[in-house]
């Protein structure tokens, strides 16, 4: 059997979905050809007309003679200074440029014959351009495009610049453009903007997103990472860098091209952090920026010199929660004991023989007097004591900074003392910023300070998991849940690392178990929403398919637009097969491959579905041996493509198919069935009757299979006879 060659995109002919992604590009090509003083806008639709022009009720005539020009009516249409032109697309699609402030003169005299000559001119422009951008093996935008949008919106506009790296398990060509593609469809999956996702070869990829309005840059580091952990990739790194826009000029166009450089800085450091790892460049360049950033030394110097013959004290930090007025200004004045020793901006207090209760009670007592709206005066305060724990003297320091931050959570003008709880909250920070080896060291101190802490206990065991260190997590989570055995968090972890083990009927029973003590959790949707389908996707595998659709059918119907809304359609396909509903999971079947093209199990059994259904063999053959080109060492697979050859009449092929299938156990006795019947179809009665023998031998008396091998039998025997 000749195999195809995997190369799954094709980059021959114009798409709609060029028009959206090279509308800036594009527009620039047209317009070199027309006298043109305007913009150019390419609309697909009515509705998108409507959301473009609406703001302008003067275009009402606008809809309708787009809808000639996009329906093919017209060639082209004019109306006052615009012009309509519609460019072909796949599948009969057509994509309508609408050019405004076009020289009236051009108007009155051009030609159709004119317009159609150029028209298709452009066209040959706009698929060369996207032959140069996009990549042929993955059909996502290339390099060359990722350079461009540095330098166009880079310069112009700032952006925030994403780089991942997949390193996939095995190196054959085969595998690893099977893999990209599986890549390519999540990433896109996650992002949902596809003009933001690049392909740079050997499965690394660029995400560029442009930042709206000088906001705050989105932190999606984190939650990328855990969505590809999740949905199979073995490694994941990613490195980002923000680049601020400078209107053009030709240091912002240096700067962009710099962002790249950044990121990738930033992803070289996050591959060093273990398998799971991100970074930002940010926190590389500046990391006294940093809110755990280290105490200064000359600072821990002049403290310890206070501290060097006292056996019991409590140090103070007090900063300010406003930019309008320092600690170091207002504090010292309200001090009446103890040590003042300023630190820029903030201000430290040495409290002799002082334990944290009462250190905590006389901070609180200041922070009263001080506190000020009117004025905009806001400190909080930090209290660490010692002795505490396992920590030194020298430690003291950091750890008002740490407290500091566990006061953040009570707004401003609070105060909180050192503790385990402090060090939760330490070990978030590391692990927001991908520095994974810390928050687990945070979080290990944290226990030592209370081992009781069951939050502790699950944060640890989450950057565990993030590590790869599943045996260690799953006993942090099992330690969490002796403390509390409906603790949700607990309950939710250990369901997903038993599913991360394949051990899929123990994490059945604890996600269950995990929704059933939801209410009792403070949560967001997006933990039970996760927990929705995680379970029904357990439950599909475990062959509970009228359980499955419980959770699934509610899920995808509230779920329809986020990560993974699309995947689901292969669960739901599954779960009808299982019920015998074939024209629902034909359905849901058909959706999951329009969300992805290449889903080799959604293909295999649509595949099988069209031969029981009668819906076409050649359909159903097309589609079982593309699966099998995809995941060739999939027994199942292999069965389902030799059902669909015997129909056929390839019986050589079906045979051949068999035979690998006879190594699984699971497939063994189907196809010893169809071997069988292989050689029925073939005249060869004395084998057909060998194999149906082996099937009763080995089959369980209550399948299906047995009877009809036992029917089989007795009618070749009695032909024989």
């Amino acid at each position: 059997m000749i195999e195809s060659f995997p190369i799954f995109s094709d980059n021959n002919t114009l798409t709609a979905k060029d028009f959206l992604r090279f509308s800036r590009s594009y527009g620039e090509i047209l317009q070199r050809y027309l006298p043109v003083d305007g913009r150019v806008d390419f609309v697909l639709s009515a509705e998108q007309l409507e959301a473009q022009w609406q703001a302008d009720p003067s275009l009402a005539e606008l809809p309708s003679l787009f809808s000639q020009v996009k329906e093919g009516n017209a060639g082209h249409a004019v109306w006052k200074d615009c012009l309509m032109l519609a460019f072909d697309c796949k599948a009969g699609e057509r994509s309508v440029a609408i050019v405004s402030k076009v020289d009236p003169l051009f108007l009155q005299k051009v030609s159709e014959d004119w317009l159609q000559e150029t028209k298709k001119a452009v066209a040959r422009e706009f698929l060369l351009l996207k032959q140069a951008r996009i990549d042929s093996q993955t059909g996502l935008l290339n390099i060359a495009n990722l350079f461009s949008l540095l330098e166009t919106y880079g310069a112009e506009e700032g952006l925030h610049l994403i780089v991942v790296e997949l390193p996939p398990k095995r190196t054959s060509f085969q595998y690893v453009l099977r893999y990209s593609h599986k890549c390519s469809t999540l990433l896109d999956n996650f992002v949902q903007t596809d003009s933001a996702l690049h392909y740079l070869g050997l499965a690394t990829y660029a995400l560029v997103l442009q930042q709206e309005g000088g906001g705050e840059r989105p932190e999606i580091e984190s939650a990328l990472v855990t969505y590809l952990k999740r949905e199979g990739c073995h490694r994941v790194h990613i490195g980002s860098s923000y680049s601020k826009g400078r209107d053009g000029d030709e240091r912002g166009r240096h700067q962009s091209r710099q962002v790249l450089d950044e990121a990738w800085t930033a992803l070289r450091h996050a591959a060093k952090r273990g398998p799971f790892g991100f970074c930002d460049f940010s926190l590389l360049a500046h990391p006294e920026n940093h809110p755990l950033a280290r105490p200064d030394r000359n600072l821990v110097r002049r403290l310890g010199r206070l501290w060097t013959k006292s056996d019991t004290f409590s140090l103070v930090q007090f900063s300010s929660d406003s930019e309008t007025c320092s600690a170091n200004a207002v504090v010292p004045a309200k001090i009446g004991r103890g040590v003042v020793v300023p630190a820029g901006d903030d201000v430290f207090v040495f409290l002799d023989g002082a334990k944290a209760e009462e250190a905590l009670i006389w901070t609180k007592e200041v922070l009263g007097d001080l506190e000020n709206p009117e004025q905009d005066i806001h400190i909080s305060a930090g209290v660490s004591s010692y002795p505490y724990c396992d920590f030194k003297k020298s430690e003291l320091v950091f750890n008002c900074r740490k407290a500091l931050l566990h006061a953040a959570f009570y707004g401003r003008s609070s105060a909180a003392v050192f503790d385990a709880v402090s060090l939760n909250i330490s070990g978030d920070i590391y692990f927001g910023d991908g520095d994974l080896a810390k928050a687990v060291n945070e979080y290990k101190r944290g226990l030592k300070c209370d081992s009781r802490d069951i939050n502790l206990h699950n944060s640890l065991g989450v950057a565990l998991v993030m590590m790869n260190k599943l045996t260690p997590a799953l006993q942090s989570f099992a330690n969490g849940l002796a403390i509390d055995g409906d603790n949700f968090m607990a309950l939710y972890n250990l369901g997903l690392g038993e599913q991360a083990r394949n051990r899929k009927a123990e994490a059945l029973a604890f996600l269950e178990k995990a929704l059933h003590n939801y209410s009792h959790e403070e949560g967001g949707t997006d933990l039970v929403n996760d927990l929705t389908l995680q379970l029904g996707i357990l439950s599909c595998e475990l062959g509970k398919y009228e359980a499955a659709l419980g959770y699934l059918l509610p899920w995808q119907k509230d779920n329809t637009k986020i990560q993974s809304g699309g995947r689901v359609y292969y669960y739901l396909g599954e779960a009808y097969y299982g019920l015998k509903k074939n024209r629902q999971a034909m359905a849901a079947l058909q959706r999951a491959l329009r969300f992805d093209e290449m889903d080799d199990r959604a293909m295999s059994l649509l595949g099988r579905l069209y031969l029981d259904e009668g819906e076409g063999d050649e359909i159903a053959l097309s589609l079982c041996r593309k699966s099998v080109e995809l995941e060739p060492a999939k027994p199942r697979y292999l069965l389902y493509l030799a059902e669909v050859q015997l129909r056929c009449g390839l019986y050589q092929e079906a045979r051949e198919n068999l035979y690998r299938c006879l190594k699984n156990r699971d497939c063994k006795i189907a196809a010893q069935y169809f071997l069988a019947q292989s050689y029925v179809f073939l005249g060869q009665q004395r084998r057909a009757k060998n194999w149906y023998a082996k099937v009763l031998a080995q089959a369980d008396r209550r399948q299906d299979l047995y009877a009809k091998a036992e029917k089989e039998l007795k009618r070749i025997i009695k032909t024989m006879d």
